[in-house]
């Protein structure tokens, strides 16, 4: 009778790894991080594999900003925020975006669902030089948390002139970011090692009728 005993148990060990390998990977949101719905692109993006969320974007002229609202204690960061703001809202979460009016600085603010409102919400701020225009770092920050405590990494990144779409790879699904108001994209990545300060991102830029212009993969590490 003892002998019935491992065959019961290999078996059970191969039940659950076949269960194992059943269990589907975690589909896309149905919401984005301020409760509105996730919706997709509004055009096919090439090469882009599983389903897709579109963040939302909203740019702002700096002077029609609530002096109230929490945009505005992101541009407290700077007394000397150009003209355009730009708002972003995906699954994870929310930032801001400006340049100074030199253009020569930028600054962002990145907040997390889950949060308070009001200026304690933002849980990372950055600040970068341009230099012709440009990035020269994309501004890593690993200091804002996801509804799981999770770390999640936001960062800069200048797309190309002919770019209308950003995707950026995430567990399950993509997320998709317009271009706009002539500011670096603030995008988010949940592949993040703490331990070495870096993250990446799976990133793919796109044309306004999606067809795929490049794709690259970031890896950023926190400036010191």
């Amino acid at each position: 009778m003892t002998s019935a005993t491992p065959v019961v148990s290999g078996l059970g060990l191969l039940a659950l790894a076949a269960a194992g390998c059943m269990r589907s990977p975690p589909g896309p949101p149905d919401a984005l991080s301020d409760g509105s719905p996730a919706r997709p692109p509004p055009v096919e993006l090439e090469g882009v594999d599983g389903p897709t969320v579109s963040t939302r974007v909203r740019v702002l002229q700096s002077i029609s900003v609530d002096p109230g609202s929490r945009t505005a204690s992101c541009l407290d960061s700077s007394d000397d925020a150009g003209a355009r703001v730009v708002e972003r809202v995906g699954t994870s979460g929310t930032s801001v975006s400006f340049l100074t009016r030199d253009g020569r600085e930028a600054y962002a603010c990145d907040s997390t669902e889950g949060r308070a409102t009001g200026e304690s919400s933002w849980c990372g701020r950055s600040f970068g030089r341009l230099h012709a225009g440009r990035l020269r770092d994309p501004r890593l920050s690993l200091t804002c948390r996801g509804i799981d405590e999770e770390p999640l990494g936001f960062a800069w990144i200048q797309p190309t002139a002919a770019t209308s779409y950003l995707v950026v790879t995430r567990p399950g699904y993509s997320e998709s970011y317009v271009v706009a108001g002539a500011v670096p994209v603030r995008i988010v990545t949940d592949d993040v090692d703490l331990g070495s300060s870096t993250a990446a991102f799976a990133v793919s830029e796109h044309a306004r009728d999606g067809r795929r212009l490049r794709r690259y993969r970031l890896e950023a590490r926190v400036s010191g």
